[in-house]
């Protein structure tokens, strides 16, 4: 049987959704408001308790139900053979943690078959240096797609969860690396996007790649650069922004 990668970005639909139905209470619905009291509880009622079993209760008995990424992940079990191997990508919250831990104990717990999760990776997106936080979320998933397509695997990114500039940014990377964008229309299908044979033209690639390293660049190209959003102003000059050079370093191109 093949292997198949599944990588997966973690929002917190799982959380608003057991609030909607009565499963969470009051503590989550601050903390998903971002009430720093009420993150801290939900740190402390996170650790092995009522709210634990809940929420596990919630997710694995209705993976369909429950949240986006399990929602995703059946609906992807349905039509693609294999072996899958998961990984999650959650925020550096303690809500989008608590989701990813709940995701990854109902994964293991065998309620889809011939699924193992093999890890999770924490991106740094709230820390105060977002654009830090996407050159980490560009250079983790990018590195494990780059893995998946060197062994053979298929590849596949959930981006159902997460918000927008995750998804996005998660997107670019699946289809510069070969890997089929997954996504769960909220009570509708599941669409899984195509593979596009995207390709960077090389004097823009080694352009950009001289203009991270501090080299001269013609200010025609720069210009250029400037145009396609590849490039920002800074300090009078221009920079490559953290996750583009990420970009072309998961993708061995500088």
């Amino acid at each position: 049987m093949p292997t198949v990668y599944v990588g997966v970005v973690v929002g917190v639909s799982m959380l608003r959704n057991a609030v909607d139905r009565g499963v969470a209470g009051d503590v989550v619905r601050r903390a998903l408001d971002g009430e720093a009291r009420a993150l801290e509880e939900l740190g402390r009622l996170s650790l092995g308790g009522s709210l634990t079993r809940a929420l596990l209760n919630f997710a694995c008995s209705d993976p369909e139900g429950c949240c986006a990424e399990l929602s995703s992940i059946a609906g992807l079990r349905g039509v693609v053979e294999g072996d899958f191997r998961v990984e999650l990508y959650y925020t550096d919250t303690r809500t989008s943690w608590l989701c990813s831990l709940t995701i990854a104990q109902c994964l293991s717990s065998g309620i889809l078959p011939n699924i193992e999760v093999v890890g999770s990776v924490q991106i740094p997106l709230f820390s105060g240096d977002p654009e830090g936080g996407l050159a980490s979320l560009v250079n983790a998933v990018g590195k494990r797609l780059f893995e998946a397509a060197a062994k053979g695997w298929e590849a596949y990114l959930v981006i159902t969860g997460g918000t927008k500039v995750e998804t996005v940014l998660a997107s670019m990377v699946a289809w510069l690396l070969g890997a089929r964008p997954v996504y769960r229309v909220e009570g509708g299908p599941l669409l899984i996007l195509p593979k596009l044979p995207i390709a960077l033209a090389d004097e823009l690639v080694n352009s950009l790649c001289n203009l991270a390293k501090g080299n001269p660049v013609p200010s025609g190209m720069v210009a250029e650069l400037a145009r396609l959003g590849f490039v920002v102003k800074s300090g009078g000059g221009y920079t490559v922004p953290r996750w583009v050079v990420e970009l072309l370093r998961v993708r061995g191109l500088c």
